[in-house]
């Protein structure tokens, strides 16, 4: 998948634009994950992170390439949880987290 991305500052960010990369904390954790579409609320929030900027995707990408983004980021779910065995409540997880994968992008 080629896409172009580039940083911005927040002030030239709107809601419905999509992160290019994963947005880390100061420790390393993830505030918002890679392929999200950004709303105002979210924006709001990473403000008050003090973010100043963001890596966002700069065109429109192609159907196809959502359906390739999507794949990604299922596939990176497999990888997360590969150690999970047959533990109910992680499972029940991991099948939350596909469900809303398949459909939020």
């Amino acid at each position: 998948m080629n896409q172009r991305h580039q940083y911005l500052p927040l002030s030239k960010i709107s809601a419905g634009m999509v992160l290019a990369d994963d947005l880390l904390d100061k420790q390393g954790h993830v505030l918002l994950p890679a392929g999200v579409i950004l709303t105002a609320g979210m924006l709001t929030s990473v403000e008050n992170h003090h973010i100043r900027q963001l890596s966002v995707f700069t065109d429109n990408e192609p159907d196809t390439d959502m359906d390739d983004l999507k794949q990604h980021q299922l596939e990176r779910l497999d990888i997360l949880f590969r150690h999970v065995d047959d533990q109910i409540p992680t499972s029940i997880l991991l099948d939350y987290l596909r469900s809303y994968r398949s459909d939020a992008i």
